[in-house]
């Protein structure tokens, strides 16, 4: 027993630690060793982040592709779905925090394709054979650089230094707490990045090592740890709810935060 509760702790500091703190999710040795693996391993290359966020982005523009196809004067098909979706982007993320098309209207494409990045990548995690590039914080920090980019830059382009920083300083304050306000608003910025960054992160790593916890009783066990292999087959649904989830939450509140900088008046 004690020889496969090491051989189970071996897997998960590999497979799903190392996984999610590191550049790279198939070993610790230098990548021109991990080509030699590939190269004895076609598949191996699956076990990569790099490669997930190569597939997640050919699934996003073969979406859009075939959806361009449908989309006409009546949508069909994917047309008629990716039309429904876009609405739903629009009316519920964007224009509620953009104070309605003259501010959000630009942004749409923007939270369309963060919430089907995530979503994909997310469900991609979930496939025995792949691993679960949001699981990633190099990933997830990413994903949070861009947030802070475009909050930053929409604002500049909207009104340029002045509305920035009229955005980290609320008008009508005293003087002698402006540089205190201004310095906290620096400061809840990139808080609000840290938290997106560490929520999707720990979410998607969090179910992860659960699952893998579940199916081990049984290897460790044997039989006896057999309703384990339930309780994993459940956690696995609720991680397809999660997958859904943590997309909608990540791109709700980067909504809500990048709204709050280039339409401070709503």
């Amino acid at each position: 027993m004690q020889e496969k509760l090491a051989a189970f702790l071996e897997y998960v500091d590999h497979h799903v630690m190392h996984h999610g703190g590191s550049l790279d999710a198939l070993t610790h040795k230098t990548w021109l060793e991990d080509l030699k693996i590939v190269g004895q391993d076609v598949l191996s290359v699956l076990h990569f982040d790099a490669s997930m966020i190569v597939l997640t982005a050919l699934i996003l523009c073969a979406i859009a592709w075939f959806g361009r196809k449908k989309i006409g004067r009546i949508p069909q098909g994917l047309g008629t779905v990716l039309e429904r979706y876009v609405l739903f982007v629009r009316d519920e993320f964007v224009y509620p925090n953009f104070g309605g098309a003259e501010y959000g209207r630009r942004y749409i494409p923007f939270f369309c394709s963060i919430f089907l990045f995530i979503l994909i990548a997310n469900l991609l995690g979930l496939i025995p054979l792949f691993t679960c590039a949001t699981g990633n914080i190099n990933v997830t920090g990413a994903l949070a650089t861009i947030f802070l980019f475009i909050a930053v830059a929409g604002t500049l382009r909207q009104g340029g230094a002045h509305a920035l920083v009229h955005a980290l300083l609320p008008s009508g304050l005293p003087g002698p707490m402006r540089p205190f306000m201004f310095f906290m608003e620096v400061v809840s910025l990139f808080s609000r990045t840290f938290a997106l960054m560490m929520r999707l992160f720990a979410n998607m790593l969090g179910g992860h090592v659960v699952l893998y916890a579940m199916v081990s009783l049984t290897a460790i066990f044997g039989a006896v740890a057999a309703p384990s292999l339930a309780i994993a087959i459940c956690l696995y649904l609720f991680e397809v709810f999660v997958a859904l989830l943590q997309a909608y939450v990540f791109t709700i509140l980067s909504a809500i935060f990048i709204g709050m900088m280039v339409h401070p008046q709503h």
